[in-house]
């Protein structure tokens, strides 16, 4: 059964709930997480003195009896912190069940196709996004989105990038995934070093003060956007982000002017860290032997390898999310 939803978010790190509430609805059982609209703000609605939400849409596969699936996104909801004590009130993440397929209930708990679906813009806009064709009521969404009443809403693009896992990691891995050691790469390998150029040339590489600085001269990577992880460094040949919030805002920016570009992570160790929750591969250099690195990359289980190209000492391989796969 395909089941369409709308979530939305004012209070705290929106976009980081929103993000976190699409990779647990991929992730329950029996479930695929098929799409996802753009993030957009929009002005509450009902209640006025509230802060602005980001709202989005997404469909899901999936063989959850319909109200099993609405208990299981309301324990997602709780998991995240949303109390429901006020109609209509600011929340920190809110999860509706808007239409599924072949099935319709007024019951009080549940009701489906949902009550204010065409009524309300931040709900169709992003809808429309990703099923225009869907029929409500008689009328496609891409219908009910140009009603007067409707366009007459305010709803705006989100500053920030809206995909749960917008990232590619690269790194160069010895067998106990040793990245450096005393602050240097472990091997400069000339073969490794041309698909590490291949694979950022043109794109965005992100990394942290330490990786900027080893690079040759200190200096920035030619033909890339350099973006630089860190609270403390004063550079202006650089994109810097003090957090995780700036690095989504910043690439949102760049999704929207250069809609092609791919953003990769590129080190050390702990950005590895940081950005594996959000990558959606991993480019991995894997060198034989085990050469007694400081530095490592993180663990990654929930990835599985979907290509693999040997040569004399060195795999390039290729790895792949489970989840990231079913979101489009």
């Amino acid at each position: 059964m395909r089941i369409y939803l709308s979530l939305g978010a004012n209070l705290g790190n929106r976009g980081e709930t929103l993000r976190e509430a699409l990779r647990r609805l991929g992730a329950l059982p029996r479930t695929r997480l098929l799409r996802h609209a753009p993030f957009y703000e929009t002005a509450p609605w009902g209640k006025l003195d509230q802060p602005a939400f980001i709202n989005t849409a997404a469909a899901v596969e999936t063989s959850l009896l319909p109200l099993d699936f609405l208990h299981r996104a309301q324990q997602i909801e709780f998991d995240l912190g949303r109390v429901r004590h006020e109609h209509w009130g600011a929340r920190t993440i809110d999860i509706d069940l808007l239409w599924a397929e072949g099935f319709t209930s007024a019951e009080e708990e549940l009701r489906l196709p949902h009550p204010y679906l065409t009524e309300r813009a931040f709900v169709l806009t992003p809808l429309n996004d990703i099923a225009p064709d869907l029929v409500v009521q008689g009328r496609r969404v891409a219908d009910w989105c140009q009603d007067e009443a409707i366009a007459g809403q305010e709803i705006f693009p989100a500053a920030e990038v809206s995909e749960p896992y917008p990232l590619s990691l690269i790194a160069c891995v010895d067998e106990k995934l040793g990245i450096g050691k005393q602050g240097n790469l472990l091997l400069h390998h000339a073969e490794d070093m041309a698909h590490f150029r291949q694979e950022t040339l043109g794109q965005v590489v992100i990394m942290g003060r330490k990786t900027l600085e080893s690079l040759p001269g200190g200096r920035p990577l030619a033909d890339r956007v350099n973006i630089v992880l860190s609270r403390t460094l004063q550079r202006d040949d650089v994109l810097l982000c003090r957090s995780l919030t700036e690095l989504w805002c910043v690439l949102g920016k760049i999704c929207r002017d250069y809609p092609h570009k791919r953003f990769i992570g590129i080190g050390g160790g702990e950005v590895y860290s940081l950005l594996l929750p959000y990558a959606r591969e991993l480019l991995l250099t894997e060198v034989a032997g085990d050469w007694a690195a400081d530095t490592f990359f993180p663990q990654f289980d929930g990835f599985s390898e979907s290509a693999r190209e040997s040569r004399q000492g060195l795999s390039f391989v290729r790895y792949v999310r489970a989840e990231a796969d079913e979101v489009r």
